[in-house]
């Protein structure tokens, strides 16, 4: 609660000053003066925001109906709601020894909703169920020819150029160490890691519907951010490369693996309310100390 005290603080201080320089305050600035109070009865504004339900509410916006009253309307938009997730559940849980016919049928009801859902949920997992699928992770419908990895650039934390081969050859090795991996021009016995030929470079990926993607997308940027565990901790990073390794003339199926950077501060960062706050902190338990 003290640092939500203090984002109430500075908040206020805020609005105060727009009044300052006459600048009429919004409805979201008298709800701002409430945070605190809220945090405190609900508990992180992450655990109550209302982005997810906004979310939902346009998906449901779409769903046709025939606008009759008496519950049928909310048992229209009920039933549409259980069906999409039933069969979203359905299609990332489906077995590997599956039969045809019950896989021609799922793609059928789902592209038969998708045609009526107009963009919401039925559409994306439609776009889910018609990319390739490798391990649980669907891969874009053109795959992308092998890449050159010793042409493949990315710099490392000391801004040094990072060796993507070296890099993969070593994950690979400790991937499948019954082949005995080597270099393409070494000399020794074992299976040439051929650096033209073994890997693909891939713009994005999906994992149960969510998208991931790569900096090295020349079309967007976006969905290059996650969390990875780390000793147990979350830690974000930022998905430099993703990778479709595959070695040639072996039984090893395709494996999916990603190039990422972990993201640090330096300092040039601004300080924010917050750090002030902890050096205030810090100078109390001082002077505490002392006297």
């Amino acid at each position: 609660m003290a640092q939500a005290n203090a984002g109430q603080m500075y908040l206020a201080n805020y609005c105060q000053r727009l009044l300052l320089l006459g600048v009429s305050p919004t409805i979201n600035h008298h709800i701002a003066m409430h945070f605190s109070s809220m945090i405190k009865l609900l508990g992180p504004v992450y655990g109550w925001w209302l982005f997810a339900f906004e979310r939902f509410n346009g998906m449901l916006k779409r769903v046709n109906h025939n606008g009759h009253d008496g519950g049928r309307m909310e048992l229209t938009l009920l039933r549409n709601w259980v069906q999409t997730h039933l069969i979203y559940e359905l299609l990332i849980a489906l077995p590997p020894d599956a039969s045809q016919h019950e896989r021609d049928l799922l793609d059928k009801i789902i592209k038969a909703e998708a045609k009526q859902d107009r963009g919401a949920m039925m559409t994306q997992i439609a776009i889910f169920r018609s990319e390739a699928l490798v391990d649980s992770i669907s891969l874009p419908k053109r795959l992308p020819k092998p890449i050159n990895l010793h042409q493949v650039r990315c710099q490392a934390l000391d801004a040094t150029d990072l060796d993507v081969y070296s890099l993969l050859l070593s994950y690979c090795r400790g991937l499948w160490p019954e082949l005995h991996l080597r270099r393409e021009l070494s000399l020794q016995e074992g299976t040439a890691f051929i650096g033209n030929q073994v890997a693909r470079r891939l713009p994005y990926i999906r994992k149960d519907g969510i998208r991931y993607g790569s900096r090295a997308n020349l079309r967007t940027k976006a969905d290059t951010f996650a969390f990875i565990e780390h000793n147990g901790v979350r830690v974000p990073v930022c998905i430099e490369e993703i990778f479709a390794v595959r070695i040639p003339n072996s039984n090893k199926p395709s494996h999916i693996c990603a190039v990422i950077r972990r993201l640090r501060s330096d300092d040039q960062m601004p300080a924010m309310p917050w750090d002030l706050l902890y050096v205030i902190l810090a100078l109390q338990c001082a002077c505490t100390d002392i006297l």
